[in-house]
């Protein structure tokens, strides 16, 4: 859903939305990306949310989430829930009253916490009271979620709660083939990295994280683009093109066609609205 690097509050509770987020303690990094919060007390809320490498699991304490995968996906409505992987764009939208948290797991941390049904999970969501790795105790985090008003309180709850369930072994070759794609190697360079062919990367890759390597390498790369839109300071789409490994400046129109649902100029209007030259 919203994505924040570190802590932040923008907007009193009386002017609008609240976001607040801030990085994993020390005791699960590398499992958690991110916590987030998220309250709307007085207007809907309405986010186009771009294809991330994250697994979210959504802590809902306000009224029903309306989500749609994709530019013509079903819509479904949720309460709490989690998901998996999605090479595309995700609609989000609640009326006022939104409050929630979330937190993002790497794919490590989904695979450490689903084991197998990781993979599952792919282009789906799934209402928490289904997920088996909880043990049947969502209502009582629920609860004392709902009990506090306090954030970094609840952030604190919310890790406190999941830390142990990290209990599922994780795939050596597969977290090895993550790192190896994050840093630009083709799908056939990464196998032959892990000692594995590429048949049989392909093959464990899907198994075990729901998308194939190479649809993983293409959102890595977006990923990269989007990085480099948010954080420079003077480049323009044919400089973030290039930078992040894109044969031209249309390949990046494409996968932000494919994983924003957007040009990547309607993007930067609202993600960098003071920053001109990406507008253009």
């Amino acid at each position: 859903m919203w994505k924040y690097a570190c802590v932040t509050c923008y907007a009193g509770p009386m002017a609008g939305p609240v976001f607040l987020s801030r990085p994993p303690s020390r005791a699960v990094g590398g499992l958690i990306a991110r916590i987030s919060g998220y309250s709307s007390k007085t207007k809907p809320s309405w986010f186009l949310e771009t294809a991330e490498l994250v697994f979210p699991i959504v802590f809902n304490l306000g009224p029903p989430w309306d989500i749609r995968l994709g530019r013509d996906g079903d819509v479904n409505r949720n309460s709490s829930f989690t998901a998996g992987l999605f090479a595309g764009p995700v609609a989000v939208s609640c009326d006022a009253g939104a409050e929630l948290l979330q937190v993002d797991l790497t794919p490590l941390g989904a695979s450490r916490l689903f084991g197998g049904a990781a993979a599952e999970l792919a282009a789906q969501v799934v209402d928490l009271r289904a997920v088996d790795r909880f043990e049947g105790e969502y209502d009582a985090i629920h609860d004392q979620l709902h009990g506090v008003t306090d954030w970094q309180v609840r952030f604190e709850l919310i890790e406190r709660f999941l830390a142990p369930r990290f209990g599922h072994a994780a795939s050596i070759h597969i977290q090895k083939s993550w790192r190896l794609l994050a840093q630009g190697n083709t799908v056939s360079d990464t196998a032959a990295a892990i000692g594995w062919s590429t048949r049989h990367l392909r093959t464990r890759f899907r198994q075990e994280t729901g998308i194939r390597p190479v649809t993983a390498a293409r959102m890595l790369r977006f990923q990269r683009a989007r990085t480099f839109a948010l954080c420079s300071d003077n480049a323009d789409w044919a400089d973030i093109a290039a930078a992040a490994g894109y044969s031209d400046q249309a390949h990046l129109i494409r996968a932000f066609h494919e994983f924003a649902g957007e040009l990547p100029t309607t993007w930067a209007r609202s993600v960098r609205p003071s920053e001109p030259r990406l507008h253009l």
